[in-house]
């Protein structure tokens, strides 16, 4: 699989970016994991607090655009998106999609992977570069060290859990 990488370095928290990756499992065709994972929407079942909305651009093609939008009480966070490329797996090729965050508060590169590991079997790889653009959340993240980076790699790890059980579970 491509992207290999892990918690963010020293260099990437001096920039005020996180940089982390999930990685799961699942007991399905690489393709169907694909197209689960990059139907957007469907990710608001997965994301705590979180409503995925699609915000135009072609469905299921580069220049798609989407966001997250979080919310915890009062404080929301708009997580917009678009599709930079969208490469579905294929016999001896792995499925890779590109997101850009477009965000005022965040950018940044979503990568994820998906790759067929033997019959009716996937691994995936999320990978997040998360530039947090406001200097006061640069900061905080500069000053947390590596736990930034621990926690999006937790959470996406749930995320992943979530989506195998929804892709598992026929869904």
């Amino acid at each position: 699989m491509a992207h290999r990488g892990g918690v963010s370095g020293p260099g990437a928290r001096r920039r005020g970016e996180v940089v982390f990756t999930a990685r799961g499992t699942f007991r399905a065709d690489a393709g169907r994991v694909f197209d689960v994972l990059t139907d957007w929407p469907r990710q608001s079942a997965w994301v705590p607090a979180t409503v995925v909305q699609r915000r135009g651009g072609p469905a299921g093609e580069a220049g798609e655009r989407f966001a997250g939008v979080s919310r915890l009480g009062p404080l929301v966070l708009d997580d917009e998106m678009v599709v930079v490329s969208r490469t579905p797996p294929a016999p001896g090729r792995d499925g890779l999609v590109r997101v850009r965050k477009v965000g005022t508060l965040l950018g940044g590169v979503v990568d994820l992977v998906v790759a067929a590991d033997g019959p009716g079997r996937a691994r995936v790889q999320w990978r997040e570069r998360i530039l947090l653009r406001p200097p006061a959340l640069a900061l905080l993240a500069r000053l947390g060290g590596p736990l930034p980076a621990l926690l999006g790699r937790l959470a996406f790890q749930a995320v992943l859990r979530a989506a195998r059980a929804d892709v598992e579970g026929g869904g």
